[in-house]
């Protein structure tokens, strides 16, 4: 390990960076794709002569669009990177190493988008009149620009799944140009589009005050463009899944419900199921004009969307299991080659670890304990919070949490193997039963107190 492990206490790594993710993709996707997408097409009908209303619309939208994409969303999108860099760095290393020119372009392209959408807004007063024309053609540049954008940092996302030859061949085109390449672009700029066009949707119905003929007019070019969107996302939708490996696609009822839900087979399907219908009811909706209708669907169809958006971002995370990148590297970013060496010939792994924390007043046994853990067990568990290992374990004895600790990969497919002696495997298993024990004791005198 050639950095130090950090990990996030009690809430865990997982979840802070899915907190991060999710916020950062509705506003990236929904509102700098779809929804400024939406604003160019309005202004630019103006401009064609359909009508002063679809300028105003947008207008409307523009300014707090500006705001929350230049602030929350460029701020959660550095986030990613300084929590994925901070948590997973030789992870994120050996993405840069692999991407490093694909990456480079990426920020000059969302360097330009930043700049065209300031230069749009800045100057919309100035060019709506004059030089109608030349504001769109800013527009359709931006809005161009931030498909580049997605498309040039889709290709690393999709290998982070489905690397296919790469940790053999170690073709950069065959890394980038992955399986779920593809797919993935249009389900992202699909599901874009879909989040805008019901951001602008609800606009419309609650806040439009021009007069009944425009504002069913805005509403019927909301509702075609949805259910456009609907279409182009669940056709790359099922391209997408169809080609993420079987062994993955296991366990992802498991991935996005909590362990009761996920033996029921039909739930997730059938929420699925239902949530597209909504979605479909809101286009169609919209389509026939009357805001009412549009009112009461706008909102929960925007839930839906956004519960998709974590569905699906919670299940490329975890159903590529033990990997960071299949084939090459484990989750507790320990090569599959050196851990496989490691395990093959007992060595331990405390000697390779060049950060241990020495700064808390503990037992030399318990700091390498901890160390053990960080490295093993800290990317999914925190020791105690959401997901905590001392939960997970209460109740075992020292003699099952070693036993287990020897076939992690075998009690589920997505659990990295543990790596290190059996004398650290010793040395942990002390610890997890401390911990573990600790909680059993607070539980029962929690209890006694009730």
């Amino acid at each position: 390990m050639n950095f130090p492990i950090l990990h996030i206490p009690v809430v865990g790594d997982g979840m802070t960076i899915a907190l991060n993710a999710v916020l950062h993709v509705c506003i990236s996707h929904g509102l700098a794709i779809g929804l400024m997408g939406m604003v160019v097409l309005f202004q630019t009908l103006t401009w064609k002569g359909k009508g002063q209303f679809w300028a105003d619309i947008a207008r409307k939208v523009l300014g707090p669009l500006v705001v929350i994409t230049t602030s929350i969303g460029a701020v959660t999108g550095v986030g990613i990177w300084v929590l994925t860099g901070s948590l997973a760095p030789e992870g994120i290393g050996a993405l840069i190493h692999l991407f490093f020119w694909p990456w480079f372009i990426e920020w000059f392209a969302f360097t330009a988008e930043v700049i065209l959408l300031l230069y749009y807004y800045y100057n919309w007063e100035k060019l709506i009149t004059t030089r109608p024309g030349k504001l769109a053609a800013i527009g359709w540049a931006y809005v161009a620009t931030s498909f580049v954008s997605a498309v040039l940092i889709t290709g690393i996302l999709g290998f982070m799944l489905t690397p296919q030859g790469w940790p053999w061949a170690r073709s950069f085109t065959e890394a980038y140009f992955n399986p779920t390449f593809a797919p993935q672009c249009f389900l992202r700029v699909g599901g874009g589009f879909a989040m805008g066009t019901l951001m602008m949707m609800g606009w419309i119905a609650w806040r439009f005050t021009g007069t009944p003929l425009e504002r069913g007019r805005a509403l019927r070019a909301c509702g075609i463009a949805l259910l456009l969107s609907v279409a182009v996302t669940a056709a790359a939708s099922y391209v997408y899944f169809s080609r993420v490996p079987s062994t993955y696609l296991t366990h992802w009822k498991f991935a996005v419900a909590t362990s009761y839900l996920s033996q029921m087979p039909d739930f997730l399907p059938a929420a699925n199921v239902g949530a597209v219908l909504v979605l479909v009811l809101a286009a169609l909706a919209a389509m026939a004009r009357p805001p009412v209708l549009s009112r009461l669907l706008c909102i929960p169809a925007l839930l839906l969307s956004i519960c998709f958006v974590m569905e699906f971002e919670r299940v490329r995370e975890f159903v590529r299991g033990p990997y960071l990148m299949p084939g090459y590297m484990h989750a507790s970013q320990i090569t599959l080659v050196e851990s496989e060496a490691m395990i093959a010939e007992n060595q331990p792994l405390l000697p390779r670890l060049r950060w241990v924390n020495t700064s808390d007043k503990l037992p030399p046994a318990t700091q390498a304990a901890r160390a053990l853990f960080a490295a093993n067990c800290g990317v999914c568990h925190a020791e105690s919070g959401i997901n905590g290992i001392d939960q997970r374990l209460a109740g075992r004895s020292a003699d099952g949490i070693n036993a287990m600790l020897g076939i992690t990969q075998r009690l589920a497919p997505y659990m990295t193997p543990f790596v290190g002696s059996e004398q650290e495997r010793t040395l942990l298993t002390e610890y997890l039963f401390q911990l573990s024990s600790n909680y059993s004791r607070r539980n029962q005198q929690a209890t006694r107190e009730k």
